[in-house]
């Protein structure tokens, strides 16, 4: 969805959006391994003002993920509540090529071309910004055995009365002298 900047009223403008599994696909680059989906379309409510020299989206994302945990490779489900207060600036008024560290309060500024705001790239945005650096779907998931593949949530571990033969024996072999 793109709105054109001028079509905004001085009062603002109020969005209402039901964001679905396949705009969150379309945002997302092709094979990409993302580990989660939407389990039921995220609601989206945006409030769009313009200023003097930019625009403020404020409002809610709200909505039910599906996960994958990282450690026993299950999906679980993960409500999510995200605030939106996006400060969006035209292009021209950006830093230049040499300045690169941002100060704390700048991390809430965006850049656009000052006529077009690509409203699905900035909730993609904030999607991405929501989830997680780690996936798990309990803090005491004991993952997957790295012999057998057993998920150990659900089941015993099948090779702990076999010998699992290490990478490193060939190594404790040449320290003892054994060919």
């Amino acid at each position: 969805m793109k709105i054109r900047v001028d079509e905004i009223p001085e009062s603002g403008r109020i969005l209402h959006v039901h964001w679905t599994q396949e705009r969150l696909e379309s945002m997302l680059p092709p094979n990409d391994p993302k580990g989660f989906s939407l389990a039921r379309p995220l609601n989206v409510d945006l409030e769009i003002h313009k200023k003097p020299d930019h625009l403020e989206v404020t409002g809610t994302i709200t909505g039910k993920l599906t996960l994958t945990c990282d450690r026993c490779l299950d999906e679980y489900p993960s409500e999510m509540v995200r605030t939106v207060r996006v400060l969006l600036f035209r292009e021209s008024l950006g830093p230049s090529e040499e300045e690169v560290e941002l100060e704390p309060d700048e991390l809430e500024y965006e850049f656009f071309d000052g006529e077009i705001l690509e409203v699905d790239r900035m909730i993609a945005e904030e999607v991405f910004l929501e989830l997680p650096l780690r996936c798990l779907c309990s803090e005491d998931c004991r993952g997957l055995c790295p012999g057998c593949g057993a998920n150990l949530n659900r089941e015993p571990c099948l090779c702990r009365n076999r010998k699992v033969s290490s990478a490193f024996e060939a190594l404790r072999n040449l320290k003892l002298g054994n060919p």
